[in-house]
């Protein structure tokens, strides 16, 4: 697998810290300050669709009639 750059590596660092599932506007917030630049949040959703298609992350898909959400977390340790 090919080395992360410094905004995916950022997100990867957040995710990695959180128990829960991530808040986008809270992780691009976050993510932003730490980095020094600024993209659209659809920009950052891009990053955290690859990073969960890569397998560094879990995401999975909730989805009622059209409705669609994709949830982002951490890769869950075993025991947890």
């Amino acid at each position: 697998m090919r080395e992360l750059g410094p905004v995916s590596q950022a997100i990867l660092d957040y995710i990695d810290l959180r128990k829960g599932y991530v808040v986008i506007f809270e992780m691009v917030h976050r993510v932003s300050l730490k980095t020094g630049t600024s993209h659209t949040t659809p920009w950052y959703f891009r990053r955290l669709v690859a990073l969960a298609l890569e397998g560094r992350i879990d995401a999975k898909v909730d989805r009622t009639d059209d409705q669609v959400a994709i949830i982002f977390r951490r890769l869950q340790e075993v025991g947890e």
